[in-house]
């Protein structure tokens, strides 16, 4: 299936905007909301962006039909969500994935439990989509001017090829030296492992891995490695790049197992190149990455750089 990048945004563009997880704070909502339209867009909302029950915004039905329609409503050139929380994996089998075949591919940005969703895309249609800030999460929550920089860099550009730069302090770290080339796939750790054989978890091999995740326990970590380990997943993959683990670990290392030690246990058979301490992930300062497309990662120095498709 070949690899297709969506056109880039243009002012004057119309935006949806859509909840498919969880609802967000009607505040946040609305700041985020107006940030889009400072940028030059139009936008089109979702009816269930704040309303829900319990951890999801509406129903499985009612997620799934707005997501649909969106994606499916060729005026839209991208679509944001509003923010991440739960409920994808609810409804990533439901999509109706032959319909939007025959739809215009958009930009599609988000991150988080949306990681379900982003593969899926990958994996069904072959379609790239953004690892990036969401609209109440971020845009309606002061956005860091390096965040913003790197989204629209990469959505409202043709930025390729680039080099993926931290920020001015946070130094990329070589955990294994090595070279390697290969589609760029990943995102939420603890929603990458519960696609691993179904249809809707791209292809791994030959592929760059890039993981983060946040708020989850030490050992459940380390249980999420030990079963991309089980599946076979370091035996096919290229390259792996090591995001930010927030709120994982406690500050006291006396008290766990580190992220180091998790990796030296589950990667030490294996010998392909190793970047960490990304900024991406769950952070103020964060990079957007386009799921899907091709990266080299490159060691000496650290170096990360983005081909296109």
């Amino acid at each position: 299936m070949p690899t297709i990048l969506p056109p880039f945004l243009k002012p004057g563009d119309t935006i949806g905007v859509v909840a498919p997880a969880s609802a967000a704070k009607r505040k946040f909502t609305a700041l985020g909301l107006e940030y889009l339209r400072q940028k030059g867009y139009k936008v089109k909302t979702a009816p269930n962006l704040t309303r829900g029950k319990f951890f999801l915004a509406g129903s499985d039905e009612l997620r799934l039909n707005y997501l649909e329609q969106f994606l499916r409503n060729d005026e839209l050139a991208g679509i944001i969500c509003v923010r991440g929380g739960y409920g994808l994996i609810r409804i990533v089998d439901k999509i109706n994935y032959q319909a939007l075949a025959t739809c215009k591919p958009k930009v599609f940005v988000g991150y988080s439990d949306i990681t379900a969703l982003q593969l899926a895309l990958l994996a069904q249609l072959g379609w790239v989509t953004y690892s990036g800030p969401m609209v109440a999460s971020e845009m309606g929550q002061n956005i860091s001017e390096y965040s913003a920089n790197w989204l629209w860099r990469m959505i409202a550009s043709q930025p390729y090829p680039i080099e993926l730069s931290n920020p001015e302090g946070q130094e990329l770290q070589v955990w294994r030296s090595g070279y390697a080339e290969g589609p760029l796939i990943g995102g939420c750790l603890s929603l990458i492992t519960p696609l691993l054989g179904t249809p809707f978890l791209p292809s791994l091999k030959g592929a760059i891995l890039v993981i983060e995740d946040i708020g989850e326990k030490t050992y459940r970590l380390d249980k999420h490695l030990q079963i991309l380990r089980l599946h076979g997943v370091f035996d096919q993959i290229a390259g792996l790049i090591v995001g930010q683990f927030t709120d994982c670990f406690p500050k006291n290392p006396a008290r766990s197992f580190t992220l180091d030690d998790y990796l030296r246990n589950v990667l030490r058979d294996y010998h392909f190149p190793v970047i960490t301490n990304l900024a991406y992930g769950h952070v103020k300062q964060r990079l957007t990455l386009p799921i899907g497309v091709r990266a080299r990662l490159t060691t000496e120095p650290p170096q990360i750089r983005l081909l296109g498709v």
